[in-house]
C-alpha cells in the first residue's frame, strides 16, 4: 500500500520580479517529504532554503508547478483557505521572535489566545507545553530574562500550541552555542517521536542533519541537487556540494596543513581509504603485511556512527618496498575508495 506523503513538491518553480529584474529562487523542485519523518533541508546562502520553506506554509505564492500539503494542492487556495492550513503548522524561527512585552507564558499562549481557545484551555495548554520544553519553572520570567536556548525551548513550546501535525524549523540553531545547540536538537528529536510531528529542518550546518534528521535534501543555487537518507548522503555524497558539506561535519579528511605535518611524520606513502562496515579494509591490510615487507599506520580520519551504519575515512601511511604497496593498494582498491593524498 502506498501512502500519500505529506508534503510534496511537483516542478516547483518559484520567481520573485518582473522582466529583466526576474530572479529565480528556485527551479524544478520535486520532492517529498513523509509523515513522522525528520527531513532536513539543507545548502548554502542563496540556496533557495528559505524561499522553500516559505513556500510549505503559504507565506510565499509557488509561481508554477503543484504544491501539495496534507493532500491538498495549496496553490489554488485562497487567502482565507490558506489560514486553515497554516493553522497545521508550528513555524520556529532562527532569532526566536518572542515577544518581549509578554511573559513565556504569555507567548505561549499567544495563538491559541487568536485561535478563540478559553483562559482555562489555554492554562491547561501552556502548563503541559513548558514542562515538555523543561520551562515550567519560567512561565511568568519576560524573554530578555532569558538565555538562547531558553529563548528557543520557548519558541519551539509556541509552535505546537496548536497541535501542528508539521514543524518547520528554520535555522533553529544558527544563533546558538554548541552545547545548547545540542539540546535543542533533542528537544525536536523529541518533538517528532514522543509527539508524532513531522519536522523539517532548514539548515546550512550539517551536523544538524547528522544529529536528528531521518532523509536530507541537498539544494544549490535554486535545484535540488540530492536527496536521500542521512546515512546514503553521508557515505556517498554524489555532488560536489554535497561532499563538501559532509567533510566540513566530518572532518575526516586531512588538510593542506595536516598533510606537511603527516609527511615529515611519516615516510612512507599516503593514501585516505573509506571505510564502511564489511568492506575488508584490515584483512586486505593484515594479509599485505603477512606475505610482504609493508608496514602501515593510521594516521588520520575518523569513523561515524549513524542510526543505519558507520562509515568514514582514514588515511593509511604505507611504507616498504614499492612492489609490496603498489601491490597493497591496487587489493584496496578491490574493496572500498582509495585515493592518493597529494599536497
Amino acid at each position: 500500500m502506498t501512502t500519500t506523503p505529506l508534503i510534496q513538491f511537483r516542478d516547483v518553480g518559484k520567481t520573485f520580479g518582473t522582466g529583466p529584474a526576474t530572479v529565480t529562487a528556485l527551479q524544478s523542485i520535486s520532492l517529498d517529504i513523509d509523515a513522522g519523518e525528520i527531513f532536513a533541508i539543507i545548502g548554502g546562502s542563496g540556496a533557495g532554503k528559505s524561499t522553500l520553506v516559505r513556500l510549505i506554509n503559504a507565506l510565499e505564492k509557488v509561481t508554477s508547478g503543484s504544491l501539495q500539503v496534507q493532500g491538498t494542492d495549496i496553490t489554488t487556495l485562497s487567502e482565507r483557505e490558506l489560514r486553515t492550513v497554516r493553522s497545521g503548522m508550528g513555524m520556529v524561527f532562527q532569532q526566536f521572535n518572542l515577544l518581549r512585552s509578554r511573559t513565556v507564558f504569555g507567548n505561549v499562549a499567544y495563538p491559541l489566545k487568536v485561535a478563540g481557545w478559553s483562559k482555562e484551555r489555554q492554562k491547561e495548554r501552556v502548563t503541559e507545553l513548558l514542562h515538555f520544553v523543561g520551562l515550567l519553572e519560567k512561565a511568568w520570567a519576560y524573554p530578555d530574562q532569558l538565555s538562547g536556548g531558553q529563548k528557543q525551548r520557548v519558541g519551539i513550546a509556541r509552535a505546537l500550541a496548536t497541535n501542528p501535525a508539521i514543524l518547520l524549523a528554520d535555522e533553529a540553531t544558527s544563533a546558538l552555542d554548541p552545547e545548547t545547540t545540542q539540546d535543542v536538537l533533542r528537544l525536536l528529536a523529541r518533538v517528532n517521536s514522543e509527539l508524532g510531528i513531522t519536522v523539517v529542518v532548514i539548515t546550512h550546518e550539517m551536523d544538524v542533519v547528522r544529529a536528528i534528521a531521518d532523509r536530507v535534501a541537498v539544494l544549490e543555487k535554486g535545484r535540488l541537487i540530492e536527496v536521500g537518507t542521512v546515512y546514503d548522503v553521508f557515505s556517498a555524497p554524489k555532488a560536489a556540494t554535497t561532499r563538501a558539506f559532509v567533510e566540513s561535519a566530518l572532518r575526516d579528511r586531512p588538510q593542506p596543513e595536516d598533510i606537511e605535518r603527516l609527511r615529515q611524520s611519516y615516510p612512507g606513502r599516503l593514501v585516505s581509504v573509506d571505510v564502511t562496515a564489511g568492506d575488508q579494509l584490515g584483512r586486505v591490510l593484515t594479509a599485505r603485511a603477512r606475505v610482504s615487507d609493508l608496514e602501515f599506520d593510521v594516521v588520520f580520519g575518523g569513523i561515524t556512527s549513524l542510526r543505519d551504519g558507520s562509515f568514514g575515512n582514514i588515511t593509511l601511511a604505507l611504507s616498504g618496498s614499492d612492489a609490496a604497496v603498489d601491490a597493497t593498494v591496487a587489493e584496496l582498491r578491490t574493496v572500498t575508495t582509495v585515493e592518493e593524498v597529494t599536497g
